[in-house]
């Protein structure tokens, strides 16, 4: 072999590593490069903490966080496994881990932290409005989210934060310090002997799951990942129309830019299942599915009417069944679908064959969450299926041998 040819092998060897090693760790999309500060190297590392507690089963601590107004900031987490619970001993790099991503008017949550613990996992659960949830004794109901503010609290996650900080330093805009404190929270349960840093996930609720696609395009070391509601092209038709109104199209198409979920889950390669629910107030269909079809590697689960709330955006089994698939190797959501349409006729073939399949479509031109959906069932595990004239969208929706409700892209006629 001639010393060119040797040359060329070795540079061709070296930049694969470095692809291997991006694709492990942090990278922007390629547009982004340069654009939003973060310090990809300091938010690979684990950041400092101290425990608030480690008393009861789900502890509880504070970390530290991007600079806000001239100060670090403090980040508020619940953090459980299998061994604050008593359950097992914690060995090293036994339990594998789960970061979770509350969403609007939501806080750190114990009892999200404790389920996913008794499942198994090692789970933090961040505040990511600057906040620290009051005692469960003090809240109304296990998923209340009374809190107070932390003396070096970052910004609060309302609309001023989130939508009208953009002619302000990047440290004053509430999705920058999310992010990073996301991905910070994720460094910091790695680095926990009794967690197994190649297998962990992340999965968000609403505001939390529009930011799990974020985050997803940036942070690559997570096995799996579950956007719940969360979806992109917000400007296009979401629960906060006005708000893009307001900002005119100038400041719509920066924050797009920025901020929009579309801009970064393209660029992630981690397996996703996009949930949402066919009537979301916030997240509608078709942006949704736009959103989830950027993704290298996705999945869908397109429930009839699921409601809109952190407990019931935690409740559904695919969520679970999902990661532990991607983590542990489990059998228990490998179903796929095969499908093609020729005018009317789409014919799709499910397999392992299901428990059951539907045809599931709309006539109505309302606004996505007041359309009314219909479902028809079909007798087998693949066939052809007629769609309705009158469909302005359609899915095949199927429930599997697991329990998982599963659904193929939904198109429009």
């Amino acid at each position: 072999m001639n010393i060119k040819k040797t040359i060329l092998i070795g540079l061709a060897l070296f930049l694969l590593r470095g692809l291997v090693l991006a694709q492990k760790g942090l990278s922007l999309p390629p547009d982004l490069h340069g654009k939003i500060p973060w310090d990809l190297e300091t938010l690979s590392a684990a950041p400092d903490f101290t425990w608030v507690t480690q008393e009861d089963d789900v502890w509880s601590l504070i970390y530290t966080g991007e600079e806000y107004e001239g100060k670090v900031t403090e980040v508020f987490a619940y953090y459980a496994s299998p061994a604050t619970l008593g359950e097992q001993n914690p060995g090293t790099g036994e339990f594998p881990g789960i970061v979770l991503v509350h969403g609007g008017g939501g806080t750190a949550f114990r009892i999200w932290a404790k389920e996913w613990a008794e499942r198994g996992y090692a789970a933090i659960a961040m505040d990511l409005s600057g906040n620290q949830p009051l005692p469960t004794n003090q809240q109304d109901n296990p998923w209340g989210s009374k809190s107070t503010r932390l003396a070096a609290g970052g910004p609060l996650q309302d609309d001023e934060h989130k939508f009208f900080r953009l002619n302000e330093d990047f440290t004053a805009q509430w999705q920058f310090h999310s992010v990073s404190n996301i991905i910070r929270a994720h460094s910091l349960i790695r680095s926990f002997p009794e967690v197994n840093p190649e297998q962990t996930a992340i999965t968000g609720i609403s505001w939390g799951g529009y930011l799990t696609n974020l985050v997803a395009g940036v942070d690559h070391r997570f096995s799996a990942a579950v956007p719940v509601y969360g979806a992109g092209f917000l400007h296009q038709g979401s629960a906060w129309d006005s708000h893009f109104d307001s900002l005119g199209i100038d400041g719509t198409q920066k924050w797009v830019s920025l901020w929009d979920p579309s801009r970064y889950v393209g660029n992630s390669t981690v397996p996703m299942l996009f949930v949402n629910g066919t009537n979301d107030f916030a997240y509608f269909v078709e942006n949704w599915q736009k959103t989830a079809n950027l993704a290298s590697n996705a999945q869908y689960s397109m429930i009839p009417e699921l409601k809109h709330s952190h407990l019931h955006g935690a409740e559904p089994g695919e969520i679970y069944r999902f990661i532990s698939t991607q983590l542990e190797n489990k059998a228990e959501f490998i179903s796929s679908i095969k499908l093609s349409r020729k005018g009317s006729q789409a014919r799709y073939s499910i397999s392992p064959a299901p428990k059951e399949v539907y045809l599931a479509y709309t006539a109505d031109a309302k606004r996505s969450p007041e359309r009314n959906w219909q479902r028809i069932p079909l007798d087998k595990a693949k066939g052809n299926v007629t769609i309705p004239s009158n469909a302005r969208l359609w899915y095949i929706y199927w429930v599997d041998e697991s329990g998982n409700r599963r659904s193929g892209e939904v198109s429009g006629n």
